[in-house]
């Protein structure tokens, strides 16, 4: 990249993302929400994106070369995208900050092209760390004391799910980060405890971070 910006999430997310997007054009119309300092922007046209657009609620901190950053506040009525689409629109490490996160996808769906994806990234609340925190504690990983105060909204995949049906979007696949379920986040005692207790509790995903890939819903004929 041509300069090394703040990436405001887990060391190596940003790097990971990347290969799920080969299948995304390059020239199309990209749009960063809560772009930050611009560190996802400039990573992606290291990785030849071209038309790249963020929006932040503090456009001060962006300092990317590449793309450009506009004011929005996601809580209101109109992102000031002046009617523009998007091929790909990322949202990493955002829904969490959000006091109507359903807003979001609502502005999602407006501006999303018919074949667009939507990227997005969130807390991993239903991990095995997270569940045995919160059975110990009553509270829940990155959303204590020792997270992040802007948290507000933590996302569980069901209501998620339910949330993208009435803006007619559907989640085409997801994963977690890191892979190998690794947490910088827990202490060790902590991740010894899970590692017992795994193998008797229901899971597909490990890792502090879930990850989605997110599309228009199919559109139903009727007969």
């Amino acid at each position: 990249m041509s300069k090394i910006l703040i990436e405001r999430t887990v060391t190596g997310l940003h790097e990971s993302l990347v290969p799920h997007l080969d299948g995304v054009n390059r020239a199309g119309a990209v749009l960063d929400v809560g772009c930050g300092t611009g560190a996802w922007i400039e990573r992606l046209s290291a990785n030849g994106f071209s038309n790249l657009y963020g929006i932040d609620l503090d456009v001060s901190q962006f300092a990317a070369t590449a793309g450009k950053c506009s004011p929005a506040n996601l809580d209101q009525d109109s992102l000031g995208l002046d009617g523009r689409r998007y091929e790909l629109i990322s949202a990493i490490e955002i829904l969490e900050h959000l006091e109507n996160p359903g807003r979001l996808f609502f502005h999602i769906a407006q501006i999303l092209e018919p074949n667009g994806i939507v990227l997005l990234t969130t807390p991993n609340i239903e991990s095995v760390l997270c569940r045995l925190r919160f059975l110990l504690t009553g509270n829940l990983k990155q959303f204590d004391a020792k997270g992040d105060p802007t948290h507000v909204y933590p996302v569980l995949s069901v209501c998620l799910e339910r949330i993208l049906r009435r803006h007619h979007l559907i989640i085409t696949s997801s994963w977690s980060f890191p892979a190998d379920g690794r947490s910088a986040s827990s202490c060790a005692r902590t991740r010894l405890v899970a590692s017992l207790v795994r193998p008797f509790i229901p899971e597909r995903f490990e890792g502090d971070i879930r990850c989605y890939l997110i599309k228009r819903a199919p559109q139903v004929e009727e007969a």
